[in-house]
């Protein structure tokens, strides 16, 4: 079979080397969701993958970092990610770390000696969609996990020495749970320690369940209000040392700053306040283009 599905990264990964993993996803479940649909889940096969790390080595320095694609490669069996890495450091004996995203159902089907081992070799970074520490969104957006089997995968993590990037959904809870949402997700990651807490405002896609939920009446968007308090409960109760990266063409505000660095923090607070108060809902209504979602 031949891999259809557009390769992904995330921003941070902008410079690091793309190297085709899988495509679709093992889930592919989650109500919101427009990434994998219509995919087929498929696996790059060790041959395929050993001749394209061989014709794009040469474009990257010795020591790059390396990226492999797809919406959960972490899924994989022990034995497939094992070859894959075995097949990377033949190629380039001297890249920096390997990354690739994961569901926590897939780091729970590994063992502590696998994620040491896999550390050892090299993947030393996930990207987690996390999405919200409320169940009840969870639940609601049929993601498969709770926060606390979330707080329990992502410290096996943090044993293992692998790092993480996390992702929360700003408003996934719809309307009337943001500020529910906003403490309980702070308080799932006040409990690990992600490396990095990216965040995007919700939105309801073409062609995915949950278009199909608001239609019923099933859902209904909270506005960008909420949204908005949702994010300032969230930084409110955020107490751990992360990297807070909230740019997305999807948030309604866009910061970026350290959570230890207090006069950062105040200051986005401070912001959000300003907003908040001189902004008339219309007006906050304008600050995302959410008719994009009618282009997919």
């Amino acid at each position: 079979m031949t891999f259809t599905e557009p390769a992904m990264r995330p921003p941070q990964e902008a410079s690091s080397l793309l190297l085709r993993a899988t495509q679709g996803c093992t889930y592919n479940k989650c109500q919101f969701c427009y990434v994998s649909r219509g995919y087929p889940f498929m696996a790059v096969t060790p041959m395929q993958l050993d001749a394209e790390v061989a014709s794009l080595q040469k474009r990257f320095p010795d020591n790059t970092a390396i990226y492999m694609t797809g919406s959960n490669p972490f899924a994989l069996p022990s034995d497939k990610l094992r070859t894959y890495l075995q097949i990377i450091a033949r190629r380039i004996p001297r890249f920096e770390r390997v990354s690739m995203q994961s569901r926590i159902a897939d780091i729970a089907g590994k063992s502590m000696e696998e994620l040491r081992e896999f550390c050892g070799m090299g993947l030393r970074h996930l990207y987690i969609g996390t999405e919200s520490g409320n169940d009840e969104a969870l639940r609601l957006m049929n993601k498969g996990q709770t926060a606390a089997q979330c707080v329990e995968q992502l410290l096996r993590l943090d044993e293992a020495g692998i790092t993480y990037t996390t992702f929360y959904i700003i408003g996934m809870g719809g309307q009337g749970a943001g500020k529910v949402s906003g403490e309980a997700t702070a308080r799932m990651f006040n409990q690990v320690h992600p490396k990095r807490i990216t965040t995007t405002g919700m939105t309801v896609f073409r062609h995915t369940p949950l278009s199909d939920m608001v239609a019923r009446g099933e859902f209904i968007e909270a506005s960008e209000r909420e949204k908005i308090e949702e994010l300032r409960t969230f930084l409110q109760n955020l107490t751990i040392d992360v990297f807070y990266d909230g740019i997305h063409y999807l948030n309604p505000l866009n910061y970026r700053f350290s959570n230890s660095d207090a006069q950062a923090k105040r200051l986005v607070l401070d912001d959000i306040d300003d907003v908040l108060r001189q902004s008339t809902d219309d007006e906050l209504e304008l600050m995302v283009s959410r008719r994009l979602k009618h282009s997919l």
